[in-house]
Protein backbone atom coordinates (compact mmCIF):
# COMPACT_ATOMS: atom_id res chain seq x y z
CA UNK A 1 0.00 0.00 0.00
CA UNK A 2 1.16 3.25 -0.80
CA UNK A 3 0.12 6.19 1.57
CA UNK A 4 0.38 9.66 2.12
CA UNK A 5 -1.17 12.43 4.56
CA UNK A 6 -2.62 15.64 2.41
CA UNK A 7 -4.55 17.26 5.81
CA UNK A 8 -5.83 17.32 9.31
CA UNK A 9 -9.24 16.88 9.92
CA UNK A 10 -10.33 18.16 13.40
CA UNK A 11 -6.39 17.55 14.24
CA UNK A 12 -6.49 14.12 12.91
CA UNK A 13 -4.40 13.21 9.87
CA UNK A 14 -6.36 12.56 6.70
CA UNK A 15 -4.34 9.95 5.03
CA UNK A 16 -5.16 9.10 0.77
CA UNK A 17 -3.91 5.57 -0.32
CA UNK A 18 -3.61 2.99 -2.88
CA UNK A 19 -3.35 -0.58 -2.87
CA UNK A 20 -0.30 -1.55 -4.87
CA UNK A 21 2.17 -4.19 -4.41
CA UNK A 22 5.30 -1.87 -3.90
CA UNK A 23 8.23 -4.53 -4.43
CA UNK A 24 11.64 -3.49 -4.40
CA UNK A 25 12.88 0.42 -4.07
CA UNK A 26 13.30 3.27 -2.06
CA UNK A 27 11.70 6.02 -4.40
CA UNK A 28 8.47 6.66 -5.75
CA UNK A 29 9.56 8.61 -9.54
CA UNK A 30 7.03 10.63 -10.85
CA UNK A 31 7.47 12.25 -14.29
CA UNK A 32 4.48 14.52 -17.18
CA UNK A 33 6.36 14.03 -20.20
CA UNK A 34 4.67 15.84 -23.22
CA UNK A 35 1.67 15.25 -21.11
CA UNK A 36 2.09 11.29 -20.29
CA UNK A 37 2.36 10.65 -17.16
CA UNK A 38 4.52 8.27 -15.58
CA UNK A 39 4.47 6.74 -11.87
CA UNK A 40 7.07 4.22 -11.28
CA UNK A 41 9.12 2.94 -7.55
CA UNK A 42 13.11 2.66 -8.43
CA UNK A 43 15.80 2.12 -6.00
CA UNK A 44 17.38 5.41 -6.35
CA UNK A 45 17.42 8.79 -7.79
CA UNK A 46 19.30 9.32 -11.02
CA UNK A 47 17.18 11.43 -13.30
CA UNK A 48 17.20 15.60 -12.67
CA UNK A 49 13.95 15.56 -15.06
CA UNK A 50 11.74 13.50 -12.58
CA UNK A 51 10.44 14.02 -8.78
CA UNK A 52 11.03 11.70 -6.53
CA UNK A 53 9.24 11.21 -3.14
CA UNK A 54 11.00 8.91 -1.21
CA UNK A 55 8.85 5.89 0.33
CA UNK A 56 8.93 5.30 4.21
CA UNK A 57 7.71 1.84 5.48
CA UNK A 58 6.01 1.91 8.59
CA UNK A 59 5.67 -1.38 10.74
CA UNK A 60 2.71 -0.30 13.04
CA UNK A 61 0.66 2.97 13.17
CA UNK A 62 -0.10 4.47 16.28
CA UNK A 63 -3.88 3.51 17.68
CA UNK A 64 -5.21 7.36 16.54
CA UNK A 65 -4.68 6.58 12.82
CA UNK A 66 -7.15 3.46 13.17
CA UNK A 67 -10.52 4.75 15.94
CA UNK A 68 -12.48 8.04 16.15
CA UNK A 69 -11.04 10.07 19.55
CA UNK A 70 -13.53 10.06 22.16
CA UNK A 71 -15.74 13.40 21.97
CA UNK A 72 -15.38 13.52 18.07
CA UNK A 73 -18.91 14.49 16.84
CA UNK A 74 -18.71 15.62 12.89
CA UNK A 75 -16.13 13.68 11.50
CA UNK A 76 -16.47 15.12 7.88
CA UNK A 77 -15.67 18.51 6.20
CA UNK A 78 -17.64 21.29 6.09
CA UNK A 79 -18.74 21.66 2.41
CA UNK A 80 -18.71 24.81 0.83
CA UNK A 81 -20.48 25.09 -3.02
CA UNK A 82 -18.60 27.66 -4.94
CA UNK A 83 -20.87 29.25 -7.96
CA UNK A 84 -18.26 28.52 -10.13
CA UNK A 85 -15.51 26.25 -11.33
CA UNK A 86 -13.14 29.05 -11.55
CA UNK A 87 -13.24 29.89 -7.69
CA UNK A 88 -12.28 26.70 -7.42
CA UNK A 89 -9.39 26.84 -9.16
CA UNK A 90 -8.13 30.37 -7.34
CA UNK A 91 -8.82 28.84 -4.32
CA UNK A 92 -6.66 25.31 -5.14
CA UNK A 93 -3.89 27.95 -6.61
CA UNK A 94 -3.67 30.46 -4.02
CA UNK A 95 -0.70 28.65 -2.24
CA UNK A 96 0.95 30.05 -5.09
CA UNK A 97 1.17 33.54 -3.98
CA UNK A 98 3.34 31.96 -1.06
CA UNK A 99 5.50 30.24 -3.65
CA UNK A 100 4.27 26.66 -2.78
CA UNK A 101 2.86 24.34 -4.54
CA UNK A 102 -0.86 24.37 -5.63
CA UNK A 103 -3.47 22.38 -3.62
CA UNK A 104 -4.70 19.12 -4.64
CA UNK A 105 -8.18 18.92 -6.80
CA UNK A 106 -10.11 15.66 -6.42
CA UNK A 107 -12.46 14.38 -8.45
CA UNK A 108 -15.66 11.94 -7.71
CA UNK A 109 -18.90 11.00 -8.75
CA UNK A 110 -21.90 12.86 -7.16
CA UNK A 111 -24.26 10.48 -4.71
CA UNK A 112 -27.20 11.87 -5.62
CA UNK A 113 -27.21 13.32 -9.28
CA UNK A 114 -24.77 12.33 -12.11
CA UNK A 115 -22.83 15.08 -11.79
CA UNK A 116 -18.85 14.75 -11.05
CA UNK A 117 -17.44 17.01 -7.67
CA UNK A 118 -14.07 18.70 -7.69
CA UNK A 119 -12.82 19.96 -4.55
CA UNK A 120 -10.27 20.74 -2.34
CA UNK A 121 -9.74 20.98 1.48
CA UNK A 122 -8.57 24.29 3.20
CA UNK A 123 -8.77 25.42 6.81
CA UNK A 124 -9.05 29.47 5.87
CA UNK A 125 -8.48 30.22 10.05
CA UNK A 126 -6.71 27.79 11.32
CA UNK A 127 -7.77 28.15 15.55
CA UNK A 128 -11.81 27.63 14.13
CA UNK A 129 -11.50 24.21 14.57
CA UNK A 130 -13.58 23.45 11.55
CA UNK A 131 -12.34 22.10 7.96
CA UNK A 132 -13.81 23.24 4.63
CA UNK A 133 -14.06 21.35 1.31
CA UNK A 134 -14.48 23.94 -1.50
CA UNK A 135 -16.24 22.02 -4.83
CA UNK A 136 -17.98 22.62 -7.70
CA UNK A 137 -20.10 20.04 -9.53
CA UNK A 138 -19.37 19.07 -13.19
CA UNK A 139 -21.59 17.08 -15.94
CA UNK A 140 -18.69 14.45 -16.68
CA UNK A 141 -15.48 12.98 -15.43
CA UNK A 142 -12.51 14.90 -16.55
CA UNK A 143 -10.87 12.81 -19.27
CA UNK A 144 -7.39 15.12 -18.33
CA UNK A 145 -5.05 15.00 -15.35
CA UNK A 146 -4.61 18.88 -14.90
CA UNK A 147 -6.20 21.91 -14.69
CA UNK A 148 -4.67 24.81 -16.60
CA UNK A 149 -4.66 28.11 -15.12
CA UNK A 150 -3.77 31.87 -15.16
CA UNK A 151 -4.38 34.88 -13.20
CA UNK A 152 -2.94 36.62 -15.96
CA UNK A 153 -5.30 36.12 -18.29
CA UNK A 154 -8.87 36.50 -18.32
CA UNK A 155 -9.38 32.88 -20.02
CA UNK A 156 -11.35 30.11 -18.17
CA UNK A 157 -9.58 27.03 -16.34
CA UNK A 158 -9.07 24.59 -19.16
CA UNK A 159 -8.40 20.15 -18.40
CA UNK A 160 -5.23 18.69 -19.77
CA UNK A 161 -2.80 16.81 -19.54
CA UNK A 162 0.22 19.48 -21.36
CA UNK A 163 2.21 21.02 -18.38
CA UNK A 164 5.08 22.34 -20.61
CA UNK A 165 3.15 25.67 -21.51
CA UNK A 166 4.84 28.40 -20.10
CA UNK A 167 2.29 31.36 -17.93
CA UNK A 168 0.20 28.78 -16.54
CA UNK A 169 -0.33 27.62 -13.07
CA UNK A 170 -1.02 23.55 -13.15
CA UNK A 171 -3.19 21.92 -10.89
CA UNK A 172 -3.68 18.21 -10.15
CA UNK A 173 -6.63 16.26 -10.36
CA UNK A 174 -6.74 13.08 -7.72
CA UNK A 175 -9.86 10.91 -9.03
CA UNK A 176 -10.87 8.64 -6.22
CA UNK A 177 -12.51 5.10 -7.18
CA UNK A 178 -15.79 6.01 -5.06
CA UNK A 179 -17.50 9.14 -3.35
CA UNK A 180 -15.19 10.72 -0.41
CA UNK A 181 -16.12 8.79 2.69
CA UNK A 182 -15.53 12.72 4.72
CA UNK A 183 -17.42 14.97 2.35
CA UNK A 184 -21.47 14.85 1.91
CA UNK A 185 -22.69 17.20 -0.54
CA UNK A 186 -26.35 17.10 -1.94
CA UNK A 187 -25.44 16.74 -5.66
Amino acid sequence: MLATQIDFLNNIPVIYYVRHSCGAGQYLAYRNNSGIEDVSIVENIQNPSVVYSPIISVEKFPTIFWRRPKGAKNMNYAPIKLSNFQSLVKIASYKMIYEESPLPLFVFKSTKKSNYIVGTALNMAESDGVSYFYYAAIPENPKYSFIRYSSLKSEDPTFTNNIGEHGYIYIKLIKLLGSHPLVKVDE
